[in-house]
């Protein structure tokens, strides 16, 4: 009997990028409980065997996935304040977290039954570690830019936070005009008024 192929660590973390992809490709796509790791497996060219050596359940993967979409946005958001220091560069970033939400909605839309599914599988360690501060990374994200708030900083984070709830009123908006331009206007006025 032939012995099976012993993957390197360099083989492994190239077949876990490959999946987080894969994941996010069919979170997006057809969401949590209709992507199946068979499914997954096909598309990434191994077995399901070599998946389970890897992750113990699906939701691992999943789980993984999100958080390093998380890790992802955040960076994203930090360096476009680091790079350019001015209103201008903050609402950029504010455009640039907009648009990461329009494109997966899981990443906002939590109550979902699909999310929920996902969600009720975790540890509460688990779910503890998912859950976005967002508080926190507006406060990174104003300390980074180097700007000065007009006013407290719990109303600027709430006047943003608000902003941002625009995502939900997509459907809405794109009947009658183009929701980003709408966003970036206001996004546009707002940095202006809440920054010094």
């Amino acid at each position: 009997m032939p012995l099976k192929p012993v993957l390197s660590d360099m083989d492994k973390e190239a077949i876990r990028k490959k999946l987080e992809q894969l994941c996010e490709e069919y979170w997006i796509a057809q969401g949590y409980k209709k992507t199946s790791i068979k499914n997954l497996c096909d598309k990434a060219a191994i077995s399901v065997g070599t998946f389970y050596t890897l992750y113990p359940t699906k939701e691992n993967l999943f789980f993984e996935t999100i958080e390093n979409i998380q890790r992802r946005l955040i960076k994203k958001v930090l360096d476009t304040n680091k790079k350019k220091q001015t209103k201008e560069g903050f609402a950029e970033s504010i455009k640039e977290l907009f648009r990461e939400y329009d494109k997966k909605p899981f990443l906002y839309n939590v109550n979902t039954p699909d999310f929920q599914s996902f969600i009720t599988k975790l540890s509460d360690e688990m779910i503890n570690k998912i859950k976005f501060n967002s508080f926190d990374c507006f406060r990174q994200a104003v300390h980074v830019s180097n700007l000065h708030l007009k006013m407290e900083e719990a109303q600027a984070y709430g006047i943003l936070s608000a902003l941002l709830s625009i995502i939900y009123a997509k459907e809405t908006l794109s009947v009658t005009c183009d929701y980003f331009a709408v966003f970036d206007f206001i996004v546009d006025n707002l940095v202006a008024d809440i920054f010094e």
